[in-house]
C-alpha cells in the first residue's frame, strides 16, 4: 500500500512539473525561420525607403505571439525569430501560423491603401525552418 501512494506521489508531482514546465519549455525552444517573398509585381513599392516588413506569428486561436520588424527588406528577404521576438510568451501554443505585412508608415494592424501583406500556408511547429512567406495581396 504504501508503494502504491509513493508512485502516485511521484506521478503528482511529475504531472504537476510537467504543467508547469510546458510554457517555459515552449519559449525556450521558440525558433522559427523562413524566407519572405514577394510577388513580381509589388517589388516595386516594396524598393521604396523606410519600408517596413512585420512577421507576425499567430497561435492556434489567432492571437500574436511574436513580432519581428525588418526595414527596408531586401527580397526575398530571409528571417529567424526567437525568443527575443516574443511579446505574448504566455499564450504560444506549439503550432503558429505567420503573416507578413509590409508598409511604409510603420504601423502594425492598420492596412492602409498600398500596403501588402501575406501569409505562409501553416500551420508551423515552433522550431520550423525553411517556412515561405509569399506577400502577394495589396490594399486598394
Amino acid at each position: 500500500m504504501k508503494k502504491i501512494l509513493f508512485l502516485l506521489f511521484i506521478a503528482g508531482v511529475v504531472l504537476a512539473s510537467a504543467y508547469f514546465i510546458y510554457p517555459f519549455a515552449l519559449r525556450a525552444v521558440f525558433s522559427v525561420s523562413g524566407t519572405a517573398e514577394i510577388i513580381p509585381g509589388f517589388a516595386g513599392r516594396a524598393g521604396k525607403p523606410n519600408t517596413m516588413l512585420f512577421l507576425v506569428a499567430k497561435n492556434e486561436g489567432g492571437v500574436p505571439v511574436a513580432v519581428k520588424k525588418i526595414i527596408n527588406p531586401a527580397f526575398p528577404q530571409n528571417f529567424q525569430m526567437n525568443p527575443a521576438d516574443l511579446i505574448l510568451p504566455d499564450v504560444l501554443t506549439k503550432s503558429l501560423y505567420l503573416e507578413a505585412f509590409l508598409n511604409n508608415h510603420g504601423e502594425l494592424g492598420v492596412f492602409r491603401s498600398g500596403d501588402m501583406k501575406g501569409s505562409a500556408k501553416g500551420p508551423f511547429l515552433i522550431f520550423s525552418k525553411k517556412i515561405r512567406i509569399r506577400i502577394d495581396t495589396s490594399a486598394k
